[in-house]
């Protein structure tokens, strides 16, 4: 497990590159940032394009990436639900460059962040 979404992209640069070509998946925890991200615009845009809900976007652009697995924590059953249907939300390419603008990935080696 490690800490990886929008805002926490820093694993991007070298260590889910190395994890893919060893064939080591990933578990991503706080997949939509304890909820900080979902008030923020881009995702919100993104969110009414395909109308389905900010969380939903989060977790989808985690899960299109290959081996990785998002756990997003929730108590509310129709939250469960709306979060088990973000397998079948497919990002555009726009959608994804969108993201990458409102959220850069890292330019370089990061530390291995926590909560």
């Amino acid at each position: 497990q490690i800490l990886y979404n929008l805002t926490r992209r820093g694993p991007e640069y070298d260590l889910l590159p190395w994890l893919r070509e060893h064939r080591i998946p990933v578990m991503a925890y706080s997949p939509i940032e304890q909820g900080r991200l979902l008030g923020h615009p881009q995702i919100a845009e993104v969110a009414a394009r395909h109308g389905v809900t900010p969380a939903q976007v989060a977790l989808a652009w985690l899960l299109r990436q290959e081996r990785v697995a998002a756990i997003p924590r929730s108590s509310n059953p129709e939250h469960t639900r709306e979060n088990a249907e973000a397998r079948d939300l497919y990002l555009t390419e726009e959608d994804v460059a969108a993201l990458d603008t409102a959220f850069p990935p890292p330019a370089g080696p990061q530390p291995l962040e926590m909560l």
